[in-house]
């Protein structure tokens, strides 16, 4: 494996799993004293894992194929829905 491989992958991991656990726990504990950041930083990386979990439902359940659209479509949903969550309850 060469170092650029390695790089993107890093990348994509970061943007694809940490992205939206991030946002979906700044909504759950939108303070920034709720949690300090190595508890905030373990519940983004399972919090992460939801898209994942969202578009296998949705493949068994009503046989939404995966692909490349689909994948990105539910990754970017559940970072806009963290994000709106976090300022609604920003605002509360």
């Amino acid at each position: 494996m060469d170092l650029v491989t390695i790089f993107i992958v890093t990348i994509a991991i970061i943007l694809f799993i940490v992205i939206p656990g991030f946002f979906l726990s700044m909504a759950i504990f939108p303070k920034k004293e709720d949690l300090d950041p190595v508890e905030r930083a373990g519940l983004s990386m399972i919090l992460g894992l939801t898209p994942v979990f969202l578009l296998y439902f949705g493949d068994k359940n009503f046989s939404i194929p995966i692909t490349d659209y689909t994948t990105l479509a539910t990754f970017l949903l559940v970072s806009l829905i963290g994000y709106a969550g976090w300022k609604y309850r920003l605002k509360k």
